[in-house]
C-alpha cells in the first residue's frame, strides 16, 4: 500500500483539502490541537490567519506524518488512504522540499 505513495499523483486542490480536513480532525480533539499549537508555536489567531497558506497546510500534514498513530486516526475517521498524505505535503512544501 505505502509503496504506491511515490507514484501518487495529488492536485493542490486535493492537496488543500485533505489539509483542510487535518485542521477540522485537529481541532475537533483539543488535546491533538494543543499539542500541534505547543510544537509551533501557535495561537488560535495565527492559525486563523494562516490557515489558507500551503506553508501551513504542509506543516499540519507534516505534524500527522510525524505520529503514526494520528496519522492512522486521521486517515481512519475521513476514509482516506494515508499513502496519499506524503504526497499531498509534497504538493503543498513545493519544488524546493524535493
Amino acid at each position: 500500500m505505502f509503496t504506491k505513495s511515490s507514484h501518487t499523483v495529488i492536485s493542490v486542490s486535493q492537496a488543500e483539502k485533505i489539509a483542510i480536513q487535518a485542521l477540522t480532525f485537529l481541532a475537533s480533539e483539543p488535546d491533538h490541537m494543543a499539542k500541534f499549537m505547543n510544537l509551533t508555536g501557535m495561537e488560535p489567531a495565527d492559525i486563523a490567519q494562516t490557515a489558507g497558506s500551503s506553508f501551513f497546510q504542509a506543516a499540519l500534514l507534516e505534524h500527522l506524518m510525524r505520529d503514526e498513530t494520528l496519522l492512522l486516526a486521521f486517515c481512519g475517521n475521513e476514509n482516506i488512504d494515508p499513502a496519499i498524505i506524503a504526497p499531498a505535503h509534497q504538493v503543498l512544501s513545493g519544488p524546493e522540499s524535493s
